[in-house]
């Protein structure tokens, strides 16, 4: 109706980058079953990580709860992550020196 989208059709995309490095311990913090769910539980369909040199791989796809499911798909690296960026509901990234 006059152009505005039903917000139940609306795909709610998570988008995690840690660029060039290896940041395993953020990859398999949001591989988790509860964080997930977590997300599911609000609204968002979709979780795209980019892994960039890590080894860790994440579980690609996962059905959670009743009624809705998150799918999950990763990378390692991209000539541009600005597609990402701009479809991403919400952006989680590693930023600063690991100690």
């Amino acid at each position: 109706m006059g152009g505005i989208e039903d917000s139940a059709t609306l795909k709610r995309i998570v988008f995690v980058t840690v660029g060039t490095t290896c940041v395993d311990a953020l990859v398999k913090a949001v591989d988790t079953l509860e964080v997930k769910q977590g997300l599911s539980r609000r609204g968002y369909t979709r979780l795209v990580i980019q892994m960039g040199q890590g080894t860790y791989v994440p579980t690609k796809s996962l059905k959670i709860g009743e009624d809705g499911s998150l799918a999950v798909d990763y990378f390692t690296f991209s000539s541009s992550i600005a597609d990402h960026l701009r479809s991403a509901s919400l952006v989680i990234s590693h930023a600063g020196k690991l100690i």
